[in-house]
């Protein structure tokens, strides 16, 4: 299917939520207690692993077909038909291969008349390494998005770089239609510096976590900055709660449950 999340991945989640729903009672209490509090870990790992399997998903569809003899070909009109189904596979997002200069194609564009160079991840592709993870502002869409991007080698020298900025909000999307949260709980990611890039409602993306003006979250997201998992509690729109967080090993983000505290 067109857009998918994987079959395992909905599998995972749904046994997630199968164990989290056993430990709410038939009236509709899904108001998190202490001893439901491996129930939500196992949600938020279930969610955690869903969006890394989607955006590894994407990586390993790159790594493939920057080995490939239409990419090795630096041939936009040979490459262009395998990143398309690169595309239409792994995303949604937008794919492209650019130049040792920064210059770059789309599937959709073509050659788009601008450069990734000054981009961050650019010089560390160029030097033979994978990014993942990074948020940036699409150039060429002007979405907000998780880049993916590995080298193209050729002879042991990189000679260009196939990447893919993978829309964030769709993501999130496609996650809450998998597996809906009770009301009152909310999923979201944070990256390196606390941008958020995946949450519940998709409106809070590229937003800084620590300036939503909230004193006790922002000393809630230093501590979940400074360590890999753990729970955390502010005050946030009016109200006491609660997050349960641990750090992706694919992209170092910080996936986390909120919900109300008691």
């Amino acid at each position: 299917m067109k857009h998918s999340l994987s079959r395992i991945g909905r599998l995972s989640l749904a046994l997630g939520f199968s164990a989290f729903y056993a430990a709410c009672s038939l009236a509709g209490d899904v108001s998190p207690k202490p001893e439901r509090v491996i129930d939500i870990r196992v949600v938020l790992s279930a969610f955690s692993a869903l969006a890394d399997r989607h955006i590894e998903g994407m990586a390993d569809a790159l790594t493939v077909a920057a080995r490939g003899q239409d990419v090795q070909s630096l041939e936009w009109e040979r490459m262009k038909p395998v990143l398309a189904v690169v595309e239409e596979r792994f995303g949604p997002a937008n794919v492209w291969f650019a130049r040792p200069d920064g210059s770059y194609f789309t599937v959709e564009k073509g050659l788009t008349g601008m450069s990734l160079k000054d981009r961050p991840y650019f010089p560390r592709v160029m030097a033979g390494e994978t990014s993942v993870g990074e948020l940036v502002v699409s150039r060429a869409t002007g979405g907000n998005t998780v880049i993916v991007a590995v080298p193209v080698m050729k002879d042991g020298q990189t000679v260009g770089a196939l990447g893919a900025s993978l829309y964030l909000d769709k993501l999130a999307l496609q996650l809450k239609k998998t597996a809906p949260l009770p009301d009152g709980m909310v999923f979201y990611a944070l990256d390196g510096k606390g941008q958020i890039a995946l949450h519940t409602q998709e409106g809070r993306i590229f937003q800084e976590a620590a300036q939503l003006g909230s004193p006790t979250l922002t000393e809630a997201v230093r501590q979940m900055l400074a360590t890999p998992e753990g729970v955390v509690a502010y005050e946030f729109e009016g109200a006491h709660q609660k997050a349960i967080y641990h750090t992706s090993a694919l992209t170092g983000w910080k996936f986390a449950i909120r919900f109300p505290a008691e």
